[in-house]
């Protein structure tokens, strides 16, 4: 196992289709955003998820633990960040935050652990090479 500490952030803004009848983030856009900070973390180290999937190779969440202490609300602009917590033979363990932009307000934590699956049986397989070597 190993424990990183770089961060990784992207800026997301609420819109109306990511909000509930209250007018506030549906509780699931948050696994949304969570999603994208990954997938924009793994591109800005120069690996491509398209590329693993020609090997057979696909990322799936395997475990997810989340805690919602605040809620966003239409318009407002958050920055969800993204960090490597572990590393495993067929797994990558994120540690994940989205706080309002500027008030820098805890708004969401979580901890999502991506597991690397054959395409073909869907059952674990060691994460690429290349992936492990760049975060390593």
């Amino acid at each position: 196992m190993s424990s990183f500490g770089t961060e990784f952030s992207i800026p997301i803004r609420i819109y109306i289709e990511d909000t509930d009848a209250g007018g506030i983030v549906f509780y699931a856009n948050y696994l949304k955003f969570f999603e994208r900070a990954r997938t924009e973390f793994v591109r800005s180290i120069g690996f491509e998820l398209r590329q693993s999937m020609t090997k057979q190779c696909n990322f799936v969440v395997h475990e997810a633990a989340i805690k919602y202490l605040a809620s966003a609300k239409l318009d407002d602009e958050l920055e969800v960040y993204t960090r490597v917590q572990r590393l495993r033979k067929t797994a990558i363990v994120f540690d994940q935050r989205a706080l309002l932009k500027g008030a820098n307000k805890l708004l969401v934590k979580a901890q999502i652990t991506v597991a690397c699956v054959d395409m073909e049986t869907g059952r674990p397989r060691a994460l690429p090479e290349d992936l492990q070597n760049v975060l390593n």
